[in-house]
């Protein structure tokens, strides 16, 4: 079958920040590299790399940086023939600022990306499609039409709710997967303290309102965890040996679960590939280039077997 993915397209600007950095402070930055991102785009090269047909639909400007995303996403297999081309607009473009440790910050200026249509993205969706994976980088009118389409109601639609932009909740009931880190998961439930375990998850029951809908929630260094109405589940982290940059984990997790629901396979089994995933990205430098691939993820679960 195939993985439909409609969302962002980044050029990404990468600084390495010798130490953390304070408001206000000014750093002399030794090292810098520039490499494509953005969420929707790691999204379909997770995808891709583990081994799932996938069909990439946003909207990229006129210019270098849009042959650039195009060119990369092609290059990894993914279909592009739904990501537009603007003329006179500008490619979105994010500053990722890279402390000691792998920490993170990122700034995004959508551009383009808030020009992706609903109506572009439909016509990626075929008999083949048997998953759509959206994010909140592009406008959320756009996604929300998308979801509620006729087109759109036989596939399994995945909102990997980031980042944390509060109208978007109203996309949660047209969803039937909804995925979050700890941080996004406390501002949409409104919580004071990020969630530690299990236990502070079923709280989320309460976003709940589809039959078998399920709320993912990744955990950092601890793990992932799926809720339903009637049961949850825990799926513990693989400690990565080296922590590199963690720009990607998160849209490697993502697109790795769109992959397995795909191939078909269990929710359980997906969050334990998915963190093997995101275990291997965290090792390696960049966001969308970080991606493994669905035999190196193999061969890791088998080695900790």
């Amino acid at each position: 079958m195939s993985v439909s993915v409609f969302g962002s397209l980044n050029l990404d600007i990468a600084l390495r920040l010798p130490v953390r950095a304070a408001w206000g402070q000014t750093l002399l930055v030794d090292e810098g590299e520039q490499a494509v991102g953005g969420k929707g785009l790691n999204q379909a090269v997770a995808a891709a790399r583990f081994g799932s047909a996938t069909h990439m639909a946003g909207a990229v400007g006129g210019d270098a940086a849009g042959v650039m995303l195009r060119d990369a996403l092609e290059a990894e297999g993914v279909d592009t023939a739904h990501v537009e081309v603007l003329e006179g607009r500008g490619s979105g473009r994010a500053t990722i600022l890279i402390e000691p440790g792998g920490d993170n910050i990122i700034a995004v200026e959508a551009a383009a990306n808030l020009s992706a249509r609903a109506a572009v993205a439909l016509a990626a969706l075929d008999a083949e499609t048997r998953v759509l994976l959206v994010q909140l980088e592009t406008d959320i009118d756009e996604i929300a039409a998308l979801l509620a389409s006729e087109a759109a109601a036989p596939v399994r639609k995945i909102l990997n709710a980031a980042p944390a932009i509060l109208p978007g909740s109203r996309l949660f009931d047209l969803c039937d997967m909804l995925i979050f880190n700890q941080t996004e998961f406390a501002d949409y439930l409104g919580l004071d303290r990020e969630p530690e375990g299990l236990d502070d998850l079923l709280v989320s029951r309460r976003l709940l309102t589809r039959p078998n809908q399920a709320v993912v929630v990744t955990l950092g260094a601890i793990g992932s965890a799926a809720v339903w109405a009637d049961r949850a589940i825990f799926a513990p982290a693989i400690r990565a040996e080296t922590v590199v940059d963690t720009s990607g984990a998160g849209d490697c997790f993502c697109g790795v679960v769109a992959a397995c629901v795909d191939q078909g396979i269990g929710l359980e089994d997906a969050l334990r590939l998915a963190n093997a995933a995101a275990s291997i990205s965290v090792g390696r430098r960049g966001a969308a280039p970080s991606m493994p691939r669905r035999a190196e993820v193999d061969a890791l679960v088998i080695a900790l077997a």
